[in-house]
């Protein structure tokens, strides 16, 4: 609901509160209260209205007297200043124009924001737009400023004034003005009063035109959000009023695990017939243990799977060939066992660029003519110590525990990513033998340099 008074019914009663006015109310002045759309916030609005003025101002009324009286003595002392031009002008072609109202920018139980926009048109070549601002404690009505927001700290001051010279320059940049020394015009006396906004991430100095800039620069606001400062306002005061994201905590040292029973131990993880689909599966347990493994692939699942095969690369694992369809190539035709070489090396070769240097036999099967068709390729033979027998048993824990019992320095485990159950066991695997003092390698830096065409381990 709205109420309208006549200055002169209305007298008796203004004169009681904060907001009245230091100079005698013209015939034509008008008060009216309205609810404002800030909770705990109300307005009074003054309007005049004559041929020699048009005005309209709004003052905000808070449930704190203090702040409502500084507030009011502001603006009261603009438009007063105002009315003195009206009072001397002599033309008057049109009324002068003066429009004084108020944005709340932030507005908790502890905080109150405010800002006061002044607009004057004294029919002269610029209309005047000028702001005032401040950032209030609701509770005790002191107006708080940068000095109170950084606990008179140097290093907070110049940091904060650093990053609103950045937010000027960038400012000027986007409006193509030319540049212009900010050294002497952004200082603490500049930025002494602040708001602040964006839900209580920043602060801000919403800036009237002339006010720190030439007229021509015009309106200005220096946003700096907290984020970026907030290192530097770590302090009762800045935490109460607005939202100071607490300093990252150290992290806490990670307990010191045992010594191992038996130090610069090495053991290999391989695993045949892939890639397949819980390969990546696998890539994921190996990098959060910081294992290396060695892959030994079927050639016609190469290319379905090239990504798979080229993360492997990238984290370091070794590939290795394993045939193109898994026949025992000690039974295969001499035409066919180069086949199920050269294309498994091929499709290896498009998916990563290189060819391997070592193959598994598929079930371990080779014989002379097998190894010197390794050797003339430059591959080695690479079998195993150490049978899961995954294939067999597809139970996790059986896996486990006959990886764990059969290992030793040097050994290398045969398993295959094709089963789940396989999978799921390397977590128990590596867990197990780390904590024997294993440390989990490749194949070719478990053995070293291999010859062509002989078998390992």
């Amino acid at each position: 609901m709205i109420l309208l008074f006549s200055a002169g019914l209305f007298g008796i009663y203004f004169l009681n509160q904060s907001h009245s006015r230091q100079t005698t109310a013209p015939s034509d002045e008008k008060y009216y209260f309205a609810d404002s759309k800030y909770s705990g916030i109300r307005s009074k609005f003054v309007t005049r209205d004559n041929k020699r003025e048009k005005v309209s101002i709004e003052y905000p009324i808070t449930e704190n007297e203090k702040i409502n009286r500084l507030i009011s003595e502001s603006i009261d002392k603009i438009d007063r200043d105002f009315q003195n031009t009206v009072l001397l002008a002599t033309v008057f072609d049109k009324p002068m124009t003066e429009t004084i109202s108020y944005q709340v920018t932030h507005n908790t139980s502890e905080a109150l924001s405010i800002v006061v926009n002044i607009k004057q048109d004294m029919n002269g070549a610029h209309p005047a737009s000028m702001t005032q601002f401040w950032t209030f404690d609701k509770k005790s009505g002191e107006v708080v400023g940068l000095a109170d927001f950084t606990e008179q700290s140097d290093e907070a001051a110049e940091a904060i004034i650093s990053a609103a010279k950045n937010s000027v320059s960038q400012t000027i940049k986007q409006r193509q003005q030319p540049e212009i020394d900010l050294n002497e015009i952004i200082n603490k006396e500049a930025l002494s009063n602040f708001i602040i906004t964006n839900n209580g991430n920043a602060l801000a100095w919403p800036l009237g035109q002339a006010s720190l800039l030439p007229s021509s620069y015009g309106e200005l606001t220096i946003t700096v959000p907290i984020s970026s400062v907030s290192k530097y306002l770590q302090n009762p005061t800045a935490r109460k009023l607005a939202n100071i994201p607490k300093p990252a905590e150290k992290p806490k040292p990670t307990p010191a695990t045992p010594t191992p029973i038996v130090a610069n131990k090495t053991i290999a993880l391989t695993f045949d017939d892939g890639p397949g689909p819980y390969t990546e599966k696998l890539l994921d347990i190996l990098d959060k243990y910081d294992a290396k493994a060695t892959f030994f692939l079927i050639g016609s699942k190469v290319s379905a799977r090239a990504n798979t095969l080229r993360r492997m690369q990238s984290r370091g694992h070794q590939l290795g060939n394993h045939s193109w369809s898994h026949p025992e190539l000690n039974k295969v035709s001499a035409e066919q066992l180069a086949s199920e070489i050269d294309q498994t090396n091929n499709a290896i070769k498009q998916a990563v660029g290189t060819k391997p240097n070592i193959i598994r036999p598929p079930y371990g099967a080779f014989n002379r003519a097998v190894l010197e068709q390794f050797r003339q390729r430059g591959m080695s033979a690479v079998v195993w110590s150490v049978d899961t027998r995954d294939w067999a048993d597809r139970n996790s824990e059986i896996v486990c525990s006959r990886a764990v019992a059969g290992a030793r320095n040097g050994a290398v485990i045969l398993m295959h990513d094709i089963h789940p159950t396989s999978v799921n066991a390397v977590p128990c695997i590596l867990n197990s033998l780390k904590q024997q003092g294993y440390s989990f390698v490749t194949v070719q830096n478990l053995i070293g340099d291999m010859t062509p065409g002989a078998v390992y381990p």
